[in-house]
């Protein structure tokens, strides 16, 4: 079990555990993810962003003394630096302003992870032009104000505060088809969401103590459905990308970047596209943005600095190889159930198979006409 405090070496344990964490499911998010495009990979994003700041804590946590300050540089420059799409660089400003809010303390308590968490959120809904919810974001800001109310309430154990925090965050997630009609008719909860809620559950079990376990979780849960079946794969394969291209870069500032450059450059990037997401942190800006014209967005940055990190990424051509897998992998688990349909059917023909066929009437398979039977 653990203390009723954080110091940055079990802070640093938590963080490295949680990336872990997503890592081992990054393909089970893949599979989740529909929105804002179909392109199936949110989890790897997630997990080459978070990995990105893992690689320095890491290097810090091998050192043995580690401090609050140099932890947090590491979390929040590591993993902007090294975002990948748009819940990436969501992710990464998530940690960024968590950083904020537990930097300046040796310990961390109850009081400061809700101000910490609340920081968060406010930091990551301002990098995003156009807030969506139902998606990450909600599933942190339903974290942060339950973090607060249980806070207020003078809630003082860690443990039981960090539990109630995740199982609150698990339920916003769960509701966030009702949000999103993508979702709902995919038969999914928020990629996104899913993968912030691996990094808190991982974190949390490095801090009860536990040896972590990073099999892939075999259920998503009632509400997370299967991105195979046949309503997820209709409703993803009807998906209309409007802006083909995933196009991010680093902009290694020349020049002061005021607050009228920014908003300028985010007007800009609005006019040829959508999905933008633009960070300005010290002497350089991360950008995302879906275009259809990438070398528009690389022009106009080139005003302000150099750049580096480029990548530009077909996501409709992306968003075809997952509908492919997905196809393969459905045609994989009929082969796996047709044959044993068809020796059931067999079976029931037989005089005493009537009594086994009225109880299982509710199989549409054996109620079905002899025209639909296997």
């Amino acid at each position: 079990m653990g203390s009723n405090t954080i110091d940055a070496k079990l802070m640093a344990k938590m963080f490295l555990a949680g990336a872990k964490n997503l890592e081992s499911k990054k393909e089970w998010i893949n599979e989740l993810n529909v929105f804002p495009v179909p392109d199936g990979d949110t989890g790897t994003n997630m997990t080459m962003t978070i990995m990105a700041a893992a690689r320095e804590v890491s290097a810090l946590y091998d050192m043995g003394d580690i401090d609050m300050i140099s932890l947090c540089k590491a979390i929040s420059s590591g993993s902007l630096r090294g975002a990948r799409g748009n819940s990436g660089v969501i992710l990464s400003q998530l940690f960024s302003g968590f950083t904020k809010g537990v930097k300046e303390c040796q310990e961390i308590t109850v009081p400061v992870l809700a101000a910490a968490f609340e920081k968060a959120v406010e930091t990551a809904y301002k990098a995003v032009m156009k807030p969506k919810e139902g998606t990450i974001l909600t599933v942190a800001k339903g974290g942060a104000v339950k973090a607060r109310e249980l806070a207020d309430a003078g809630v003082t154990d860690l443990s039981a505060f960090l539990e109630q925090v995740i199982a609150h965050a698990d339920e916003v997630l769960q509701q966030t088809p009702e949000m999103l009609p993508v979702l709902k008719q995919a038969g999914v909860v928020d990629s996104g969401g899913q993968g912030l809620m691996q990094v808190l559950k991982g974190a949390y079990d490095a801090y009860l103590g536990k040896e972590i376990d990073l099999t892939v979780e075999k259920s998503a849960g009632p509400a997370s459905g299967s991105a195979t079946s046949a309503k997820s794969f209709e409703a993803q394969a009807g998906a209309e990308i409007k802006f083909g291209y995933c196009t991010e870069f680093i902009i290694m500032l020349n020049k002061v970047f005021n607050i009228k450059m920014e908003m300028d450059f985010k007007a800009y990037l609005e006019s040829i596209g959508d999905s933008i997401v633009v960070v300005a942190d010290e002497d350089v800006v991360k950008v995302h943005v879906h275009t259809n014209d990438p070398g528009l967005a690389i022009q106009k940055a080139l005003k302000y600095g150099a750049l580096s990190n480029m990548k530009i990424d077909n996501m409709r051509l992306e968003h075809q190889e997952k509908l492919f897998k997905m196809s393969n992998r459905r045609k994989s688990l009929r082969r796996t159930i047709c044959p044993v349909q068809r020796r059931m059917w067999v079976l029931l023909q037989f005089p005493w198979g009537t009594a086994l066929r009225k109880s299982l009437r509710g199989w549409a398979w054996i109620t079905s006409s002899r025209a639909d039977r296997p």
